[in-house]
């Protein structure tokens, strides 16, 4: 409960920020309830009064009723100009949030995304940006407008009248007071619902996401029976919590008409006594039948500013959290002259809620400019950690990786990735077309770039083959495409770039062994002048390494070329003996 009032303030405060941008716009929609208060209360009045003086057979009847006409037109102006600038602030305020929720995921870590569901995050995101909708509508055109009628209409009946007005003083303390008490008895279970609605989303996502393995292992039914206990779970807490509201609402709509009848009785004994009193007695009568509609609402306000912080206390949590990976106030952009690599002293380990993996604890490695390193080694040597941390993925503990003598850390992460071609080991395209995924890296750059790219990566065939060749949308993640074609897409991606440090994370695994021959030469070519870094699990590809590191449990235990690895006999032999050679000639 402490931790949740502790997000209720800090949405609350993102919103309030993101609100107060646009001031004249924020002014201008308290229109929108002074609106209210003069059709609610404004108007009610001065028709009782126009009413009264009929009875009382008053002169005064012509004024009071242009009195009526000036406060309605009145209050329709304010409507106008009040709900133009409501809708214009909602609008500007939901972009603002928007932006920021998105900016502030794109600058998490790869670690942040890798232990997050996908589409949980992306329900929280629009969370939060529309729990912001419904709390302005909420505060604005029914908080607000009820409070500016409550105190405006209570004020005029107790100053005419303090026996009417302190029976309506009754009345809205006691509806108050009744919903005050139901939202505090509603309110965990509120919670419970949105927790039970999240599991649900993150369950569909997950197996959406995941449709082909689902498919793959038969477990359909399986992936349906879960979603369907979380979807019952979900619906029995919304039957409990919206039966629950339903009673109450009945009881008090009850109790309400219970005093409408009377404050009947009430006006009829008072005006026995006080003929005058019948014109802001018939003001009472109409404005608590409308009071008493308003009142209804205080159920539904409540219910709607509660969910609101609820749906937006996920994404305001994450950004509570400070960003994993940061640029330094000074960070110079890299400069890449050479494209020396070194790792100087290196310690490194995974930091998760379940403990600490120690990854690297003082490694040491000097590339030198324009060398092509080939890393092998079992799996969970460090491998891919190793080029993680030279793209700065995450942060080393201790130590030091350095680029022609430039500290990684205190030059700005774009820079850094800019200088250095990835092709990783999983390439996961966008939802875009290939000519757009290929240019990725080079932004602009002409058709003709793209084509040779393409051929380079012995992609262009397949392209060119596609109904929509280079315009043809792959799907989600790439899905429309085979391994090895999306591979050679990310490929002729990285050859594009063109950058002077290239890093391929098992570049060819998901290639036939002919593409893999034609790409291997390919890969050469473009590693020409160029620092370059291959992860290989197949031997083959690396033969031709300047130098091949072989890294076991974080640390080097031996390196050379590749004749001279097989010579000692070690690791790296013992690996090769496993494998039945390569496609590359020695």
């Amino acid at each position: 409960m402490v931790k949740r009032k502790a997000y209720l303030r800090e949405s609350l405060g993102f919103y309030l920020h993101a609100s107060l941008k646009y001031r004249k716009h924020a002014l201008l929609s308290i229109l929108t309830p002074v609106s209210a208060m003069l059709t609610n209360v404004g108007v009610p009045y001065f028709a009782g009064q126009a009413l009264g003086s009929i009875a009382a057979h008053s002169s005064n009847f012509s004024h009071q009723l242009t009195q009526l006409i000036i406060v309605a037109i009145l209050g329709i102006i304010a409507n106008r100009i009040g709900f133009i600038n409501l809708m214009k602030l909602q609008a500007k305020t939901m972009n603002d949030l928007n932006q920021k929720v998105f900016d502030h995921l794109m600058t998490r870590s790869v670690g942040f995304h890798t232990n997050q569901v996908s589409g949980k995050l992306i329900s929280d995101a629009l969370d939060f940006v529309n729990a912001y909708l419904t709390l302005a509508n909420a505060v604005m055109t029914t908080g607000i407008s009820l409070l500016a009628t409550l105190v405006s209409g209570l004020i005029i009946v107790s100053l005419s009248s303090w026996q009417l007005g302190l029976f309506l003083v009754s009345v809205v303390t006691l509806t108050l007071s009744w919903a005050y008490l139901e939202s505090r008895t509603r309110g965990e279970l509120r919670n419970i619902r949105l927790i039970a609605s999240k599991h649900l989303t993150a369950h569909m996502s997950d197996s959406i996401v995941n449709a082909q393995t689902v498919k793959m292992f038969a477990a359909e039914q399986r992936e349906m029976a879960q979603n369907n206990r979380l979807s019952q779970t979900l619906r029995e807490l919304r039957i409990k919590d919206w039966r629950r509201a339903g009673i109450s609402g009945n009881d008090r709509a009850g109790a309400l008409l219970a005093m409408l009848i009377l404050l009947i009785v009430l006006i009829r004994v008072i005006s026995l006594h006080n003929p005058q009193v019948l014109a802001i007695g018939i003001f009472a009568f109409t404005y608590t039948f409308t009071l008493l509609v308003r009142l209804f609402d205080i159920n539904t306000l409540t219910r709607q500013i509660e969910e609101s912080f609820l749906q937006a206390s996920p994404m305001t949590q994450i950004l509570l959290e400070k960003t994993e990976i940061n640029d330094d106030p000074g960070a110079l952009s890299l400069v890449v002259s050479k494209g020396q690599i070194e790792l100087k002293d290196v310690h490194f380990q995974y930091v998760e809620k379940q403990g600490k993996q120690e990854v690297f604890d003082g490694i040491n490695l000097s590339i030198e400019p324009g060398e092509k390193v080939g890393l092998v080694g079992p799996s969970g040597g460090g491998k891919t950690t190793l080029t993680r941390l030279l793209l700065r993925l995450e942060d080393i503990q201790s130590g030091q990786i350095t680029i022609d003598g430039q500290n990684i850390a205190t030059v700005t992460q774009v820079s850094l990735r800019q200088n250095i071609g990835y092709v990783p080991q999983e390439p996961l395209l966008f939802h875009r077309s290939i000519r757009e995924n290929i240019v990725y890296g080079q932004p602009g750059a002409p058709i003709e770039e793209v084509i040779q790219a393409a051929k380079l990566a012995h992609a262009d065939s397949f392209i060119e083959a596609l109904p929509g060749g280079y315009e043809t949308i792959v799907g989600e993640r790439g899905i429309k495409l085979s391994g090895g074609q999306r591979q050679r897409v990310a490929i002729a991606r990285a050859i594009l770039k063109n950058a002077p440090i290239l890093v391929l994370d098992e570049a060819t695994s998901a290639l036939d062994s002919e593409s893999e021959k034609y790409i291997q030469a390919a890969l050469l070519e473009l590693m020409k002048d160029k620092t370059a870094l291959v992860i290989a699990h197949r031997l083959s590809t690396i033969q031709r390494m300047d130098r091949i590191v072989v890294l076991d449990e974080g640390k080097i235990i031996e390196q050379g070329s590749h004749s001279q690895l097989l010579k000692h006999n070690g690791l790296y032999a013992r690996l090769w003996t496993h494998q039945s050679g390569g496609f590359l000639e020695e």
